[in-house]
């Protein structure tokens, strides 16, 4: 008798603290919330109907990108790659209705509430509970996480499908011959086997962002992310709680990437790389990254889009559904900065340099023209800025975070100027395997570029040999950039030591 109050005990705490957690969220404008609502209260099951509480409140933040295909008149065109044989067939046929046509695509956002079926998330719902309770890898998740990482009927923009069954279907014989039936990590490792077949592309002929689940099966090929999206959709189909982690811009070479993580026993995330490689087996942080963050289905509180219009944002920090867990994998420190000019911002961003250009990657609410960028990369150059007008208006002088977390002002010192003979066989070792790609060719013309408010000259010279170039007119205390006259942007900036003139590339 006394066992059976604690359990009750224990059950109307578990309800309340879920009611407590879901009653925070902003309630969704989804017209079929209340049909579904009911659906599950005459069930009776307390943990499915909050799962349709969680769903359906969270449902106005999610919207599919895709394509509509257009002819040279601009009337649209169906075509549908799914429903040919297979792949190859429908790429054949798309070759010739483009080349008969002129078919082009166009961008087009759909968002979730105007299209999503009930039947569908009904479904969805209960596919999901199944997998969760009567799996033994599923045990040890709680119930927020499987809300947030084996229950969503979507991963993040990628067109709706109903897939859990056919997901199911596929992947359910895995389970067979696990070592430890209670481990979600070995069996998530057994999905990136199956999946080892599918293929990374850059382009398809189909350029939507990201490909839906089912077609993902069809394709069988794909970006990171479809790589990525694959595993995913397969592992939560078994009720293995699987997310999306990445970083918007490497802090210290080219792109970005997107990544999975698998949430083990003891709840840690650990991180493997879509189809390619296991979970303990990969190093995510091979490059460096200033921040990293991790999908959600739900909202999470004070996100930028909640403090000023999303017209205001730059695209990679718009997202309502991210959480930082930068710390999770570098060693991170906060950034304290003063603007001398903020022309009546709110917010102030932080960038690094990627591809040619600054691109942001965090921000910060503007107090007194003080910004504190919290969980910030280490051994990182960053510049902050203001976004007004759609364009990233840029300090004078940028900041280097080094490995223990000190940040220094790199403001070029020009009455104090000396000799730097360059050199890739002169550059500062480094544990990363940061892109970076520049080379120096006896006979080429070279430039060297310091930042001081832009990107300011300081010398042009011709390299008398390979890999070796001089400059003599250097200000210390620099952040430089070196280019041949026809940059091609994967450039990489870097600071000088004037007394070794060793190079260290960020």
């Amino acid at each position: 008798m006394f066992l059976k109050k604690i359990d009750l005990l224990a059950l109307l705490v578990l309800t309340l603290f879920t009611l407590i957690s879901f009653s925070q969220v902003k309630k969704s404008s989804y017209t079929d919330r209340t049909e579904i609502l009911n659906y599950f209260e005459k069930n009776q099951n307390k943990e499915l109907y909050q799962a349709a509480v969680f769903l359906t409140d969270n449902i106005s933040n999610h919207y599919s990108v895709s394509n509509i295909w257009l002819d040279e008149k601009n009337n649209p065109i169906k075509f549908e790659a799914t429903k040919f044989k297979d792949i190859e067939q429908a790429n054949q046929e798309f070759t010739i209705l483009k080349k008969e046509i002129g078919i082009k695509p166009q961008k087009k956002i759909i968002h979730d509430i105007d299209v999503i079926d009930k039947k569908m998330l009904i479904k969805n719902i209960e596919l999901a509970y199944y997998s969760w309770k009567n799996n033994p890898w599923s045990k040890d998740y709680d119930f927020k996480t499987f809300c947030e990482y084996i229950l969503p009927y979507r991963s993040i923009t990628e067109p709706i499908e109903d897939w859990r069954s056919e997901y199911q279907l596929a992947f359910e014989k895995l389970s067979n011959d696990m070592q430890d039936p209670n481990d979600p990590v070995e069996l998530c490792s057994k999905v990136i086997e199956n999946l080892k077949h599918f293929d990374f592309v850059i382009n398809r002929f189909d350029p939507k962002p990201f490909l839906g689940p089912n077609e993902l099966l069809f394709w069988r090929q794909g970006t990171c992310q479809d790589l990525a999206n694959v595993a995913l959709f397969a592992s939560r189909a078994l009720g293995v709680a699987v997310t999306f982690d990445y970083t918007p811009h490497f802090a210290a070479s080219s792109n970005r990437h997107y990544w999975n993580t698998v949430i083990d026993k003891k709840g840690i995330n650990i991180p493997f790389n879509g189809n390619q490689n296991y979970p303990y087996a990969w190093n995510p942080n091979s490059k460096r990254m200033g921040k990293v963050y991790r999908v959600t289905y739900s909202e999470q509180p004070g996100n930028l889009a909640s403090i000023i219009p999303e017209s205001e944002i730059p695209n990679e920090l718009k997202s309502k559904n991210i959480l930082d867990v930068t710390s999770e994998y570098v060693e991170v420190s906060d950034i304290n900065y003063t603007f001398n000019s903020i022309e009546n911002a709110k917010i102030g961003y932080i960038n690094v340099f990627n591809v040619g250009e600054w691109r942001p990657i965090f921000w910060s609410k503007i107090n007194n023209k003080n910004c504190i960028y919290k969980n910030m990369g280490r051994d990182i150059v960053y510049l902050p800025g203001v976004f007004k007008s759609g364009k990233m208006k840029l300090v004078n002088y940028p900041v280097l975070v080094d490995k223990k977390g000190k940040a220094t002002i790199l403001e070029p010192n020009f009455k104090d100027l000396y000799t730097a003979n360059l050199s890739r066989s002169n550059e500062e070792k480094s544990k990363y395997t940061d892109n970076n790609t520049f080379q120096i060719m006896k006979g080429e013309k070279y430039q060297l570029l310091v930042w001081n408010q832009n990107w300011q000259l300081v010398e042009e010279q011709t390299a008398l040999e390979d890999d070796h170039i001089n400059y003599t007119k250097v200000p210390k205390n620099g952040l430089f950039l070196i280019a041949p006259l026809k940059p091609n942007f994967f450039e990489r900036i870097f600071t000088i030591n004037p007394a070794t003139n060793t190079i260290t590339w960020y």
